[in-house]
């Protein structure tokens, strides 16, 4: 961890080299009375032309996808002023013509600082690609295709960087996450303001970045005092997904079952043999005594989920994924006259956000489309939710068939068991193309070669920096899906019917993707793999293939 040093002026926190453990205890989250005084908030802020302000706030909006949203929103605060005298442009630019009532101030959110350009361009929201792209466009009229003259200053560009000293009078109740952490985190430290988090029923999540982890137990209490009516516990990730169930290692950073006072007395404890414990103070969920503290309900789609979230996998950031999924399945079997039912498998199903909804009785389609799932995961916690989630809501056990299986071996046996699948989900995306391996040998049962299963697979990939890169991308994507299925530059030839979308902004330099395509006829003449210890199946210990009640029905 970079050594932190001494607070910037405005901070309320003592100098981190004054704790003993490099890390703040509870007691140091500032008084409610210290954000009553007046202080400016500085912004980073776009200039850009008056007539097209409508137009680029919907594009760096991001649409639906509030990940992708790069516009200040905050509430009680405009996001577009007048440009500044002194600030975007002098008395001598409009001597020479410039006419400041041509242009705006568009209010930007703020990612943290980066080391390039001067103070006015540095922050690291104009990285995203939309602003340089605006930046580098030729000024146009937007109702048309026709160059226009300028609406800058001599010599410089329509579309470019400022900043604005938003006033904030406002006191600590109205105060939101993100204008509180502001207040205390030392600027110069933090490269972004962790104020976003995810939720599920009660609790809140964070994946706290290295240079934050001093200061975990304040952001915990900043998002638990500013979201009290609905969440009661806050939790961070302390760890990576590194087992083959999908679930990692947390801490309890603020809420039910947060000790303030063990926590107070560990982070003010020197370490004995006189080293820093750095960010080992932790209190972990682990324990017996938090089981209960991890269960959540949920909702999506209509049904409703109870799930153990310390122990299977579940993001609610992909609750528009799959509803989106959920819905295109729907319309596709809907459109389907020729067919009786649909036929999904879902060979990740965890607790069953794409299952649940696509049998549930309590759905609006459910009386209009038979479809049938198979749903499939590997984690016993999450089968075991599954069953409890397809009771819950409804599901018929003759439209929802469970299966506590690894992946590939629930896809060998769909196959080997004649199951024409019109749809298989693979949300697992950390990994997911490599399971695509199952697919080798597949065989066909349906004589129209047209009429093949479509395969949604999920991954991670980069993030495009510039237009040009997504082709590169996409294509990198799609080396990957070919490579595991055995079938070399099989989506080139246009035949499958091959779509990749972004699901969401996972990071800087990552987003989560869905690749969705017709199984490529080539992989019926490639070599079946052999699942077994020493194959690519990952066993359970002391799991026995031959004796174990491998498929339930989800009413038995």
């Amino acid at each position: 961890m970079s050594d932190q040093g001494e607070q910037q002026t405005s901070s309320p926190l003592p100098p981190i080299s004054s704790l003993p453990n490099n890390i703040y205890p509870p007691s140091t989250y500032p008084q409610p009375s210290y954000f009553s005084s007046s202080t400016t908030l500085k912004q980073p802020a776009l200039i850009i032309p008056a007539k097209r302000t409508g137009e680029i706030i919907k594009l760096l909006s991001g649409g639906t996808d509030d990940s992708n949203n790069i516009v200040y929103s905050e509430k009680k605060c405009k996001r577009v002023y007048g440009v500044e005298v002194g600030t975007d442009y002098n008395e001598s630019d409009v001597e020479e013509g410039y006419n400041p009532k041509n242009e705006r101030k568009l209010v930007l959110k703020s990612l943290g600082a980066v080391t390039l350009g001067d103070v006015k361009q540095d922050d690291f929201v104009y990285n995203d690609y939309r602003i340089i792209k605006l930046g580098g466009e030729e000024d146009t009229d937007s109702t048309s295709n026709y160059p226009t003259s300028s609406t800058a200053p001599p010599g410089r560009i329509s579309i470019r960087p400022s900043y604005i000293n938003l006033p904030s009078n406002l006191s600590y109740n109205v105060l939101t996450v993100d204008q509180v952490l502001t207040r205390i985190l030392p600027n110069q430290n933090i490269n972004e303001i962790p104020s976003s988090f995810e939720i599920a029923g009660h609790i809140a999540h964070v994946n706290l970045r290295s240079e934050t982890l001093p200061y975990k137990y304040l952001i915990g209490k900043a998002i638990l005092d500013k979201n009290s009516k609905t969440i009661k516990l806050v939790v961070n990730k302390i760890g990576n997904i590194e087992n083959e169930y999908r679930t990692f290692p947390m801490e309890i950073i603020a809420g039910s079952g947060f000790d303030v006072d063990e926590v107070e007395k560990l982070c003010n404890t020197p370490p004995s043999d006189g080293n820093e414990i750095g960010n080992s103070v932790q209190i972990k969920v682990e324990s017996p005594k938090h089981d209960k503290l991890m269960i959540v309900q949920v909702k999506e789609h209509g049904c409703k989920f109870t799930l153990d979230f310390a122990n299977v996998y579940f993001n609610s950031r992909l609750q528009s994924e799959h509803n989106r999924l959920v819905q295109y399945i729907i319309n596709d079997a809907s459109k389907n006259n020729k067919k009786k039912e649909t036929i999904v498998a879902d060979a990740m199903a965890g607790v069953g956000p794409f299952a649940i909804p696509l049998t549930s009785t309590n759905t609006q389609h459910s009386a209009d489309t038979k479809i049938i799932c198979h749903a499939n995961d590997l984690n016993p916690t999450s089968y075991k939710y599954l069953l409890q989630n397809g009771q819950t809501n409804k599901c018929p056990k003759d439209r929802l068939y469970t299966y506590n299986l690894d992946g590939r071996e629930f896809i060998h046996k769909m196959n080997a068991q004649g199951i024409q699948v019109d749809h298989y989900i693979m949300n697992l995306p950390q990994m997911a193309p490599e399971f695509l391996n199952a697919f080798r040998g597949y065989k066909f049962h349906r004589v129209d070669e047209n009429d093949r299963p479509m395969v949604h697979v999920h991954c991670f990939g980069e993030k495009p920096r510039t237009p040009e890169d997504v082709t590169r991308i996409e294509r990198q994507v799609q080396e990957r899906c070919e490579s595991a299925l055995g079938c070399p530059n099989c989506f080139l030839n246009g035949k499958n019917d091959v779509n990749i979308r972004i699901v969401r902004d996972v990071g800087p330099r990552k987003n989560m993707l869905c690749v969705s395509f017709l199984l490529p006829l080539e992989v019926g003449n490639v070599d079946k793999i052999v699942l077994g210890k020493n194959g690519d199946k990952r066993q359970r210990p002391g799991e026995d293939d031959d004796t174990k009640e491998d498929t339930k029905r989800s009413k038995e």
